[in-house]
């Protein structure tokens, strides 16, 4: 097998299907195997193959699949690499990963050419729509390359992938995956969803990040689907898309659809009647969006995934839905919920615990880190996740948090989502994010960072009193601060880590 052919039944049946649209470019499946093909056979000019690593540094663009599976194809590995890092993470991810090739969209032509220059080994840069020093550019590289297929074989247990993790706490670290895991998640996660050739995913999230490749790139290319790509995440420019093309569906994160909700002349403006569902997954989904996004535009289904395992839980399309939680996992997904200090014991019905998952796409293991891996991999195959979850009487799973946002409060735990979810309910509030912050009587104590729907509808005392009287007293945030948008990290969560930042800063000048 080799997962590069991942699109072989829809080339074989509707070779002159759209396979992918962005902007002006409409690739057939036909058209994309092509292109495919000739990455494929232009790296193996280079003497790329079989023991060899490709990076794929490529914001959304119909290029970043051919380059990716052209690689594939060759028998080398690849990685599709995190489009908002800084230099110094993606020299790291370079030299770790000892990247022969690298292949670049316009907007790392800057970074491309300190790339060619610092990185020992990394031998071919290219670089899409723009000169860049050091570097080859891509399309008349590509029209130089035959057309003409070959695949090398691999076997299922061989590596394709060394998908990098955020680094949120510390360097990103390499993800192991191979051939089967790939075509393992990308299947399975069509099947549950019962995905089909009718099917045109709108997809605004990084294609780098497995919400963006699992539930709609790969996923979408296996079973004869259409992938409406947008360079990056325009609320009003996805809106727009979904009228214009029909999608059906949409895959992202809360805080894509919060900002879609807020373009209500768009929305008015535009029929997005075609949109059957969307997936929302990769942090935690506040219930109160859930409920806006069914009622306003479509059922929202929360899921549950990771780098490391693929998607392994959602809410199905047909059948018992529960707002709050991100379903039941996938068939073929094993799971548990145990005491993080004991992974022997398992927690009770309700009760949270760190969620271990056991699954055919998980990783085999950290790139050049067996100690992380003895530590995360389990002996018996079982993942350790470090997320919190607990589950109801029915296996439904509800993420609580990571276990590193857990807020010890005066020997309490609470988890931001807890306080969050009460903020949420408030009228005049859009978005909200909890965090810790030092305290000296009580270790930590929780403090809140809030988007308004509209400036000047509230005030940090009146939420503050808002959540005394709606939840819980020992974890009402300590202070509340109002901003004109959260700060978001490349995979369009939102970055604890700066507004960790931002708390230490406040309580540093409230010091002075």
């Amino acid at each position: 097998m080799n997962f590069g052919a991942i699109f072989d039944l829809p080339l074989t049946m509707w070779p002159d299907k759209e396979a992918i649209i962005y902007g002006d470019v409409r690739l057939t499946y036909g058209e994309l195997e092509r292109r495919t093909n000739r990455v494929a056979n232009g790296l193996r000019a280079l003497g790329i193959g079989a023991g060899d690593h490709v990076v794929v540094l490529v914001k959304n663009d119909h290029r970043f699949v051919e380059c990716i599976l052209g690689a594939l194809r060759t028998g080398a590995t690849a990685t599709p690499a995190t489009t908002r890092a800084h230099l110094t993470t993606l020299v790291h991810v370079m030299r770790d990963s000892g990247a022969k090739a690298l292949f670049c969209s316009a907007d790392f032509a800057n970074q491309a050419t300190q790339l060619a220059a610092e990185v020992e080994g990394l031998d071919h840069v290219f670089v899409m729509d723009e000169e860049a020093k050091g570097a080859t550019l891509y399309d008349p590289w590509l029209d130089g390359q035959s057309d003409a297929r070959e695949i090398v074989e691999k076997r299922p247990e061989d590596l394709a992938f060394i998908s990098y993790t955020s680094g949120s706490t510390g360097k990103p670290k390499g993800v192991l995956l191979t051939h089967a895991g790939l075509d393992w998640m990308t299947r399975n996660l069509r099947r549950a969803m019962l995905y089909g050739p009718d099917d045109r995913c709108l997809l605004a999230v990084p294609m780098f990040h497995a919400n963006g490749m699992y539930a709609g790139l790969f996923s979408m290319l296996e079973c004869g689907g259409s992938i409406v790509l947008l360079h990056d995440v325009d609320p009003a420019g996805m809106i727009r898309a979904i009228a214009r093309e029909g999608c059906t569906y949409t895959t992202g994160v809360p805080a894509m659809y919060k900002m879609m909700l807020r373009e209500e002349a768009v929305l008015a403006e535009n029929d997005c009647s075609s949109l059957r569902f969307v997936i929302c997954g990769s942090s935690e989904v506040p219930e109160d969006l859930l409920e806006e996004f069914t009622d306003r535009m479509a059922p929202m289904l929360e899921a549950y995934g990771l780098t490391e395992c693929g998607f392994v839980c959602n809410n199905p399309r047909w059948g018992v839905t529960k707002r709050g939680t991100t379903g039941l996992p996938y068939p073929g997904v094993e799971l548990r919920i145990v005491d993080s200090a004991d992974t022997s014991k398992d927690m009770a019905v309700g009760e949270m615990g760190e969620l271990l998952v056991r699954a055919p796409g998980n990783l085999v293991g950290y790139h050049n880190l067996p100690a992380v891996t003895a530590e995360r991999l389990l002996a018996d195959g079982w993942f350790r996740t470090q997320d919190i979850v607990r589950s109801d009487d029915q296996g439904y799973i509800e993420v609580v948090g990571r276990i590193d946002d857990r807020i010890s409060c005066a020997g309490e735990s609470i988890y931001p989502k807890e306080v969050e979810n009460v903020l949420m309910e408030h009228p005049a509030v859009a978005d909200v994010a909890v965090v810790p912050m030092s305290d000296d009587t009580k270790g930590e104590v929780p403090v809140a960072y809030v988007v308004e729907k509209k400036r000047g509808q509230t005030s940090a005392e009146e939420l503050r009193q808002y959540f005394f009287e709606h939840g819980a007293a020992y974890m009402h945030p300590r202070r509340v601060f109002l901003l004109d948008e959260m700060p978001l990290t490349g995979a369009k969560k939102v970055d604890r880590g700066v507004l960790r930042a931002m708390a230490a800063e406040s309580l540093a000048g409230a010091a002075d």
